[in-house]
């Protein structure tokens, strides 16, 4: 006697499968497989489908509520029109046919590939078949980001919409052009941050002006509604991104995120190494002297945080207490001294300012005299880089030297176990999940094993792309200190300090607690550069 069986059918198609055409349609695999239903005189219980999602991933909206009614036995028999309809990860999608539907009682049929769950000498079609649309998923994969490359290389831009201040050219929607209505805003984001404005009294000072964020504008040229609900208003986020997109210098950057890999599309940064730069691909909107006085701002280390106002302070996110590490904190005191001043300025550990003398003791400096402090030191420091260039850069260079040469050993030696390693795991869980089929090895075993190497395979990728970041970081040292003597010879008669200069030549600043020295009071103030670090006299 035939098993009533309650049938669940599961139907998908992704964006590569439209271009196979009707065949492989959602509609036309519902009607096939419900006719087949029909003839085999079983109850269609519902269908389970998932448009425009990939194969190579499993966490899909209709195949998670597939399983979930397998489970609550509401059906107990799942067909599909082929094994690439489940997916085309052959390990993922032979865990459903070997483990996972067989465990809740469900027959498992895909009608084209001829396999059947209830037959018991069809498992190696099954992995024949798993691998093939494993193999299919790959090639699609590779050929795709082929061709995103090449178009990356060519210098062509393939964003959906254009970077504020640019639009796409009407002759050709890969190049971008200066947008008169937009650019004006740029500039002038470019132009308040050399100020001093911080991200967030930037975007307070843009909405108070009732400027239309980015993708208003964008709204605004389309002559359309922003019908998804977006934010119309500007965010320190969103002035941020503008400040480091090399977009504005007339380069073209891409290829800074991507997915894990064709079975994991989860969107990943890119390590720097592997974004892909074209030079002068269209017209620039601010010059080169103004981007590179902002970058020394927003990608310093210790930034500072602006106060009520948005605006940071002279030395603020620069200064380090020399005994605990801890930042310093602005002090400012409106109440008239003794000298005149009507607004003091200084600045005290905060550990000491938070916690009291326990924690540790203030380290109080004023900051007028830091100022003439750290102008003295730029000075000195700027005559030297011109009469002593090549001396000073030996010193620094040898300086470097064996710290740089054993940490770069050590990197490279731990890449090159990963890159062992990895293809070793691959080799690993095909070899397991074949064990399995062939009843080498128990199916607890299988799954743990899989989990065990899975998980190791992630760890190891992600390891990968750390040290690859930190080998090329410890790479740079020599340009590094030639950058650093370029920059510090325009400085030998610098006669005031301000915020950009700051953040543009020093890194940070540790401040010790005064101590006696024959009577005297002093104290020990250390600065360290950007690219070279601390230079004792």
């Amino acid at each position: 006697m035939q098993e009533n069986y309650m049938v669940g059918i599961y139907a998908r198609l992704s964006r590569d499968d439209e271009r196979a055409g009707e065949s492989v349609s959602i509609e036309n695999q519902k009607e096939m497989l419900s006719r087949y239903v029909r003839e085999q005189g079983w109850t269609l219980y519902d269908y389970y489908c998932d448009d425009g999602v990939s194969g190579t991933t499993f966490d899909r909206p209709g195949l998670n509520r597939l399983v979930q009614d397998a489970t609550d036995r509401k059906i107990n028999l799942v067909l599909c029109k082929d094994l690439s309809r489940l997916g085309r990860d052959y390990i993922e999608a032979g865990k459903y046919t070997d483990f996972v539907f067989p465990s809740l009682g469900c027959r498992f049929i895909a009608l084209n590939d001829g396999v059947d769950t209830i037959r018991k000498n069809n498992e190696m079609l099954v992995i024949l078949k798993n691998v093939m649309n494993d193999l299919y998923a790959r090639d699609t994969s590779s050929k795709i980001k082929a061709v995103k490359q090449s178009t990356f290389k060519s210098g062509k831009y393939v964003g959906c919409y254009a970077p504020l201040g640019y639009r796409k050219s009407a002759e050709d929607k890969h190049i971008l052009e200066i947008d008169p209505v937009t650019a004006p805003v740029a500039r002038r984001i470019f132009d308040l941050r050399l100020q001093g404005y911080g991200f967030r009294k930037i975007a307070l000072q843009l909405n108070a002006e009732k400027v239309p964020s980015p993708r208003s504008f964008y709204y605004m040229a389309e002559g359309r509604e922003n019908l998804r609900g977006e934010t119309p208003y500007w965010n320190d986020v969103t002035v941020k991104t503008i400040l480091r997109n090399e977009v504005y210098l007339g380069h073209m950057v891409q290829n800074k995120t991507g997915t894990v890999s064709y079975k994991n599309h989860k969107q990943v940064s890119k390590p720097e190494s592997e974004w892909i730069r074209v030079e002068h691909t269209h017209e620039p909107l601010i010059p080169q002297e103004t981007w590179d006085a902002v970058q020394r701002m927003d990608n310093h280390p210790a930034r500072g945080r602006s106060g009520k106002s948005g605006t940071i302070a002279l030395f603020g996110g620069l200064l380090r207490c020399m005994d605990c590490g801890s930042s310093m904190r602005y002090l400012r005191d409106y109440r008239t001294r003794k000298s005149g001043e009507s607004e003091y300025r200084a600045y005290a550990c905060n550990r000491y300012m938070s916690g009291g003398k326990n924690a540790c003791s203030s380290h109080y400096i004023n900051q007028k005299a830091l100022v003439q402090v750290v102008l003295t030191d730029i000075r000195c420091k700027a005559l030297w880089a011109q009469n002593s260039r090549e001396c000073l850069r030996e010193r620094l260079l040898a300086r470097e030297h064996t710290a740089s040469v054993e940490r770069t050993r050590t990197l490279q030696a731990e890449l090159n176990a990963i890159g062992k390693r990895l293809p070793e795991l691959d080799r690993l869980i095909q070899a397991v999940y074949e064990d399995k089929v062939l009843g080498r090895i128990p199916e607890s075993m299988c799954i743990n094993l899989l989990n065990q190497y899975e998980v190791e395979r992630r760890e190891k990728q992600e390891r990968s792309r750390e040290l690859t970041e930190q080998l090329a970081a410890s790479r740079e040292t020599e340009s590094s200190v030639d950058a650093w003597l370029d920059m510090m010879q325009d400085y030998a008669q610098l006669e005031e300090l301000d915020r950009p200069t700051l953040v543009r030549l020093i890194q940070k600043i540790e401040i010790s607690e005064r101590y006696a020295v024959d009577g005297h009071e002093e104290r020990d103030i250390h600065i360290y550069y950007n690219f070279v670090g601390y230079i004792e006299e």
